[in-house]
């Protein structure tokens, strides 16, 4: 839920401010904005809660001899990751109607969501105590 959470915060913000500029424009404009807001932060809310159950059910699943290796453990949290974030690419695409500029920036970002649960699966599996929070 927090990886969801931080997901819908970050896209739904950056819509509700282009919402917030087509108040300008006229009441249709600006629910249709509303509207972008709201299937973005539900959207990124739903591709972040099956990001991090997915990835805790692959680090879970995983045999000892993997998940006891700091790197291979960090390589599959990343791939499971980075493949469950494309899902974020299509709440996006609705979103901003195809914009070739949001979707480039969401597929740019994949790397990065796989880096960060690279870095954080010894603490979603529980191994690691750097950030507790993950593990709760």
């Amino acid at each position: 839920m927090r990886i969801g959470a931080a997901l819908a915060a970050l896209f739904g913000s950056v819509v509700l401010v282009g919402a917030a500029m087509w108040l300008r424009t006229g009441f249709h404009e600006a629910l249709a904005g509303l509207m972008r807001a709201i299937v973005v932060a539900g959207g990124s809310l739903g591709v972040g809660v099956l990001l991090g159950a997915v990835a805790g059910v692959a680090l879970a699943l995983s045999p000892e001899w993997l998940v006891a290796r700091a790197p291979l453990r960090g390589l599959l949290a990343g791939c499971v990751a980075g493949t469950m974030y494309l899902g974020e690419t299509v709440v996006v695409a609705v979103a901003s109607d195809g914009g070739y500029g949001p979707i480039l920036l969401t597929l740019l970002s994949t790397p990065v969501i796989g880096a960060v649960a690279a870095v954080h699966s010894g603490d979603v599996l529980g191994r690691t105590h750097y950030h507790p929070w993950l593990a709760r």
